[in-house]
């Protein structure tokens, strides 16, 4: 089972209300104490009957409460919601019953948000936003309207036919504090920590004093629009709209608060754009404005807080990634590094960042290879570059390194955008050199081995072919190579054919082949050379022998053959070669070598 980071056990305690951790008796007592005062409060404004009102502020006090601390606090509703009724008009029955409504509302409320919109969570995604609406601002609600009115009308203390409208109001009232309170209150209980960074500070300071002298012009029936109905409550929306996306949900859950207590208090002194009709009838409308407002305002917050979270998730995973990632728009512009680009480049993402892609291309290539740019085309597609071929880049000091890049096309909401997986292939390049050069060499001398001495004689033989010039054959054969092991050891006996092999290396020009051809034989390729050519090369080599000081001294046999005079296949200049070899031999022909003489 994996652990919980620190980071995590941190989010989690944040996340868990300091109430929880009180005993379950205090916050019973906490929560009888709010609800009474705060229901006392909101009846100030019952206009339609004294025990409904359409600003009832302890329903959504409730459903935050049952939602963060549980249903163990339901006693503390009941009798809060009890001792507001009974002090303000009714019975002991009629508010035994509202109070049983009221509860039953917020038990209600809190279930259908845990079970369908991720309880606490819920304002986190869109979906489950319209989720919270539906069933804490809609349904719930109309558990308590429909219990407290009944009562009400069966205690004698409403008129049936009033039942409507008194349902009406409370079924509104309810909603929006619902909609309003408890998405403020569940939100700073669970994240109650400000992280807002330098520009986020400037911005409050400036959005909250803002909205507030807007919500007093829209709705404090400032001149020139006092008694005028004009539509000013929509300047509400770019306020809310800025605070959402560039502040998240809290603030915006605040900035709601804020402008509904600013058009409660002006529509309640029949200011601004919603005082029409009677009072109550002013309220109803503006509990409908203040629901939209609200949804509007969460919903704007949660699909920021979405977009900025996917880009979180984007950016942590592009940082994880095991290669150098680097994502360039359609302008060729580097948008984002990760730590493993600014160790291979030797850059800081700050020094790339709004750069062109080039800069990390080396300047030979910045031309002559197009796909090194962005990858983009007409019919984008995910691909690896360089196949077939070497790609190089730079680092910031100037030195190139081959790279192996894959392009992944990605599009986004500001267009297409590349991300491009580089991988330093310097150790692979070395490791598969390394292999194919023991691969067509002669582990004892480095010189060729005979695998490279076919291929390059079948070149050399088809250029041959194209130019009409010869292509020649030295074949040596060290003397006496077994009686040097019998005589001074297998070491020795090595050491001589390195001998040998060294002095061809550097008696031999650059376009030469020089070849262990097995054993104690060697080969030479002579590209554009005649057969006069190659018995010099030969000559020069058993001179280049004669000034080796070591001992035993060497000599060595050679015989000569060319391309076409004895053949096109290597096998017919090859038996040529040997037989010309091994007529000197008989000859009494030989090449030696000593400290102080060397004889033909």
């Amino acid at each position: 089972m994996r652990r919980a980071t620190n980071a995590e056990l941190s989010e989690r305690h944040e996340r868990r209300p300091l109430v929880t951790r009180m005993p379950r008796i205090v916050s019973i007592f906490l929560t009888l104490i709010v609800y009474f005062l705060v229901g006392k409060a909101s009846l100030r404004l019952a206009l339609v009957h004294p025990s409904a009102t359409a600003v009832w502020i302890p329903t959504g006090a409730t459903l935050a409460a049952f939602v963060l601390l549980g249903y163990r606090i339901w006693p503390g509703v009941f009798l809060g919601a009890f001792l507001v009724n009974l002090t303000t008009a009714g019975s002991v029955a009629t508010s035994i019953g509202i109070a049983a409504g009221n509860t039953l509302e917020g038990i209600a409320g809190a279930y259908l948000v845990n079970r369908f919109a991720r309880g606490s969570k819920a304002f986190d995604r869109t979906q489950d936003i319209f989720k919270f609406a539906l069933f804490a601002g809609m349904i719930s609600t109309a558990v308590s309207a429909t219990v407290g009115v009944t009562s009400l009308c069966l205690g004698g203390f409403a008129r049936w036919p009033s039942y409507g409208s008194i349902w009406l109001t409370w079924w509104l009232g309810d909603g929006v504090s619902n909609v309003v309170v408890a998405p403020l209150l569940m939100l700073w209980s669970t994240r109650p920590r400000l992280r807002w960074r330098r520009v986020q500070i400037v911005e409050a300071a400036v959005l909250f004093p803002l909205l507030v002298i807007v919500g007093r012009f829209v709705f404090g029936g400032l001149p020139p629009f006092r008694g005028g109905h004009y539509p000013l409550e929509f300047l509400c929306l770019p306020l809310l709209v800025w605070v959402a996306f560039r502040l998240g949900e809290r603030e915006a859950a605040l900035a709601t608060c804020i402008l509904a207590g600013i058009a409660i208090w002006g529509t309640v002194k029949e200011l601004g754009p919603f005082a029409v009709g009677t009072p109550n009838d002013s309220l109803l409308v503006l509990d409908l404005f203040i629901d939209m407002l609200g949804l509007t305002g969460m919903v704007l917050s949660a699909a920021a807080t979405e977009r900025n979270r996917a880009a979180e998730r984007f950016a942590r995973v592009v940082e994880s990634a095991p290669n150098a990632i680097v994502a360039v728009d359609q302008r060729g512009k580097i948008l984002l590094v990760n730590s493993q680009a600014e160790k291979i480049f030797g850059y800081e993402g700050k020094e790339l960042v709004g750069r062109s892609v080039e800069v990390l291309v080396p300047e030979r290539f910045r031309r002559g290879h197009p796909e090194y740019r962005t990858g983009f085309s007409d019919r984008p597609q995910a691909r690896p570059m360089g196949a077939g071929r070497d790609l190089y880049a730079v680092r910031k000091d100037g030195s190139e390194f081959p790279v192996e890049i894959g392009l992944n096309p990605i599009e986004t909401e500001q267009g297409m955008l590349v991300l491009s997986a580089i991988v330093d292939i310097t150790e692979r390049k070395r490791a598969e050199e390394e292999i194919q050069r023991l691969a067509s060499s002669d582990p004892l001398t480095g010189l060729a081995n005979y695998r490279r001495l076919l291929e390059v004689f079948d070149m050399e033989v088809e250029r041959s072919g194209r130019t009409g010039r010869p292509v020649s054959l030295l074949l040596l054969d060290l003397d006496g190579l077994k009686k040097i092991n019998d005589a001074h050891g297998h070491l020795v006996g090595s050491r001589a054919l390195c001998r040998l092999a060294f002095v061809l290396q550097q008696k031999c020009r650059l376009n030469d082949t020089p070849a262990r051809h097995g054993g104690d034989e060697f080969a030479v390729i002579l590209p554009e050379t005649d057969v006069e050519g190659a018995r010099t090369l030969g000559h020069r080599v058993a001179e280049g022998l004669a000034g080796d000081a070591e001992q035993p001294a060497l000599s060595f046999c050679f015989g000569v053959a060319s391309c076409p005079r004895d053949g096109w296949a290597f096998e017919q200049v090859l038996a040529a070669a040997d037989r010309a070899l091994y007529e000197r031999k008989r000859a009494g022909k030989y090449a030696k070598g000593s400290s102080s003489r060397a004889t033909y």
